[in-house]
């Protein structure tokens, strides 16, 4: 990205314009050192903050810092939000709570047996080609297809989920012919819609049926609470892991020592799944501002927006030692990757699970790869941002 462009982004920060995608990590740096709190006049105006501890000031303040007008900026044309996200305490409590049993700690790891079985199936199909395209082939299946058994979807789908997803989170990014994120959110709902009305009269033991039998303030969800619940978690189940797999395995494609330390320890996993999640975050977080308040010293007014720039955030420097590098030993790696506060994501134990799982088998049957030879890697941006393709090869 050139400086002219670099510049006009600090200036005026757009993360639903593609050409963010060339360097928004550099773009990022510059907001962090020269403007931490800036606004935006793009997606009808916005503040952009990239400092560490006024971001974690925002997402602890529910109060101040409302999900209830929206979590996306723009906000978009939907006329009501989708629980628990868009709710706050104590109305998210009361939904986040029908579904965090079944990502708690002790269920998630009760499904590390059949995560590992489907990566070890899904490295199989393409160990012996000598290359894989790591998105299209790993990537995307393997978190999908967990997730949606996890639902109760039907696997052989999956595929179309992910393809709903991805043109739902990122609108600007569809290839010719393909449909707008309306007609595929629209298509997912009605879908969901159908699974909900299935298991009310055929319950079985996943999350769809703990949907339809869930209670709040001791009455039955709502058809429309059901819907738009089960759309939210459609949505951040299939898209988010995908793209935190992708940015790891980009980064050791192109970074041998990195992949050295992996293989010659891989006990050290874990703190390298905490620090890719440092490094690469895919998710911008937005809020809308309740009253009258100031972020970093700048007067922000009521109904106005704001949006954490986790990018830039969990690059400043102030809180995490030379920022810009990738350091499996970094010590209290408190990074806003997964939020923080009562909106903190329930789904975080399944990704670090999850990519921890992939690292270990991959490395185990394939130490030594690289990027494919003339290729570019390719970001596309949103409020989640990943990779259009990772084709790696090894001898």
């Amino acid at each position: 990205m050139d400086n002219e462009l670099i510049e006009h982004f600090v200036q005026n920060f757009d993360h639903h314009d593609p050409r963010l995608g060339a360097d928004p990590i550099e773009v990022s740096k510059e907001m962090q050192a020269r403007c931490p709190v800036a606004h935006s006049d793009a997606q009808g105006g916005f503040w952009v903050v990239s400092e560490y501890e006024e971001s974690r000031r925002i997402l602890q303040n529910h109060q101040v810092f409302t999900s209830a007008k929206g979590a996306r900026i723009p906000a978009g044309p939907k006329t009501r939000p989708l629980p628990p996200l868009e709710y706050d305490p104590p109305e998210h409590v009361k939904y986040r709570t029908l579904i965090s049993n079944a990502f708690s700690p002790r269920n998630i790891s009760a499904l590390e047996p059949q995560i590992r079985k489907l990566c070890d199936m899904l490295i199989t199909r393409f160990q012996e080609q000598k290359s894989c395209d790591l998105v299209a082939d790993l990537a995307a299946p393997l978190p999908t297809t967990i997730f949606t058994e996890m639902m109760g979807l039907p696997v052989e789908d999956a595929e179309k989920f992910h393809t709903w997803a991805t043109l739902i989170n990122h609108q600007a990014h569809k290839g010719e012919g393909a449909i707008s994120a309306g007609e595929a959110s629209e298509q997912a709902m009605n879908y969901l819609k159908d699974i909900l009305d299935e298991r009310k009269l055929h319950p079985k033991d996943d999350i769809a049926t703990a949907l339809v039998k869930g209670q709040v303030d001791g009455e039955p969800i709502s058809e429309d609470d059901l819907i738009h619940m089960a759309f939210l978690l459609f949505l951040g189940g299939l898209d988010t892991v995908t793209s935190a797999m992708s940015f790891m395995f980009a980064h050791l494609a192109q970074r041998p020592d990195l992949r050295r330390q992996i293989l010659d320890d891989p006990t050290i996993i874990p703190a390298a799944v905490e620090e890719f999640l440092r490094f690469e975050p895919v998710i911008m977080i937005g809020r809308a501002v309740s009253e009258n308040t100031e972020i970093g010293g700048c007067p922000v007014s009521a109904d106005e927006r704001v949006l954490i720039n986790s990018i830039a955030a969990n690059r400043d420097p102030n809180q995490f030692e030379n920022p810009d590098v990738i350091d499996f030993t970094r010590d209290s790696n408190r990074h806003l990757t997964f939020g923080i506060g009562p909106h903190r994501c329930v789904g975080s134990h399944l990704a670090r699970l999850e990519l921890k799982i992939v690292l270990e088998e991959f490395h185990a049957r394939i130490p030594n790869y690289r990027l494919a030879e003339g290729h570019t890697l390719q970001r596309h941006m949103n409020q989640v941002n990943g990779l259009d393709t990772l084709p790696l090869v090894w001898d």
